[in-house]
């Protein structure tokens, strides 16, 4: 029992040095409330990797912090998936966030993947009417800078997701809708070579 309590200990040492909380032996008495925002989201990626995994869903794993704090996690998470060969499904509303961790990205609207594309692709020529009007909301960070797109604003309401409407999800918000598109769902079509978007209009 002891030699298993010993290497518990060790074990848990080792993760909290490899997620930076170091030295260890000053974290691993503590209890939750003493520790700051940011430390307590390196622990739950700490808990996330002891296992060694190969798949981790990361979902608004940095919604909650600061931006300094922010882009410390976000470096730690993209060093460790590199080190351990560890996939990460990364579920996220901030686009900039998105721009920065990922390689790939599928845009979703009422649960359905509008359009996909490699990150740099995506942010660089959207098809998607919604894939769109989500980077034209996005902020600009330098206020000197003027944004490559007019802002798009969409109108109507979400509709609810227990009586989704016919055709497209989008049908319902989207100023270039037409009959088609209030009758038949779109399916993912091939636009490039890692390029997909569910649209009537492509």
């Amino acid at each position: 029992h002891e030699k298993n309590q010993g290497d518990l200990e060790n074990k848990i040492s080792e993760l909290l040095e490899t997620v930076g909380l170091s030295p260890s032996h000053r974290y691993i008495d503590r209890y939750p409330h003493e520790f700051s925002g940011g430390q307590r989201q390196r622990i739950v990626i700490a808990r996330a990797l002891a296992l060694h995994p190969k798949f981790v869903v990361a979902d608004e794993a940095v919604s909650s912090l600061d931006i300094s704090i922010k882009a410390q996690i976000l470096n730690l998470m993209k060093d460790l998936g590199k080190k351990m060969g560890t996939t990460y499904l990364f579920i996220s509303h901030d686009l900039s966030v998105v721009r920065f961790f990922c390689d790939k990205v599928m845009v979703m609207y009422l649960g359905k993947i509008v359009e996909s594309a490699d990150v740099k692709e995506l942010f660089t020529s959207p098809f998607h009417p919604y894939t769109k009007s989500l980077l034209s909301s996005s902020p600009v960070p330098n206020p000197r800078t003027t944004r490559s797109a007019e802002r798009i604003v969409l109108s109507g309401e979400i509709p609810s997701s227990i009586n989704l409407p016919k055709g497209c999800r989008f049908n319902t918000r989207c100023s270039l809708a037409h009959q088609k598109c209030l009758k038949e769902e779109p399916v993912l079509t091939k636009k490039g070579k890692n390029h997909m978007v569910a649209c009537h209009l492509f």
